[in-house]
């Protein structure tokens, strides 16, 4: 009988060509572009299985400069079930995302989006809109089932409108 001894790296997968190397990054570019612009259109469209889809199942998140009190480490299920009320008491709420930098370093990556919420609901106590304006501060990492958000820090540049409108659907208002 022959014995073959195994030769280091000859079964190993050749690397990618400078054009691959590429095409992936542009890939991993739109992926979570994607991802930023669905994460508003999930609120939009009251699409929560969507919107589930967009996170890993432990997340951190911090929405202290609106509501919220700082970082907090949660499940995704948990974060969907809190907010699904919020927007769901709300008529219509419109946001405009785009990524503003982003980094991608293997598996994970980092950016800084734009945060455009407007939220619509008639009331007896002023104007129908109130409107937010700031950025997100975003880490995805890739997973099996592809990008994922892992955490996400709110930033608030301002508000407009009427505040009544955002703590009545946040339950802080009668």
């Amino acid at each position: 009988m022959l014995a073959v001894a195994p030769v280091a790296g000859a079964l190993a997968a050749p690397a990618p060509s400078p054009v691959e190397t590429r095409l992936r990054a542009l890939e991993d570019r739109e992926a979570l572009g994607q991802l930023v612009l669905d994460y508003g259109n999930s609120f939009d469209r009251r699409d929560w299985v969507l919107h589930r889809s967009l996170f890993t199942d432990e997340i951190e998140m911090d929405f202290s400069a609106s509501i919220g009190p700082g970082l907090v480490r949660m499940k995704a299920d948990d974060w969907v079930n809190g907010v699904k009320p919020f927007f769901e008491s709300l008529q219509a709420t419109q946001h405009i995302g785009m990524v503003l930098s982003l980094r991608i370093d293997g598996d994970r990556a980092n950016a800084r989006t734009m945060l455009h919420a407007q939220h619509y609901q008639p009331n007896p106590r002023g104007d129908a809109v109130q409107r937010m304006v700031g950025t997100y501060d975003i880490e995805f990492v890739r997973t099996p089932s592809g990008w994922r958000i892992r955490k996400m820090v709110q930033h608030i540049d301002w508000n407009e409108g009427n505040w009544y409108v955002f703590l009545k659907a946040a339950g802080l208002a009668k």
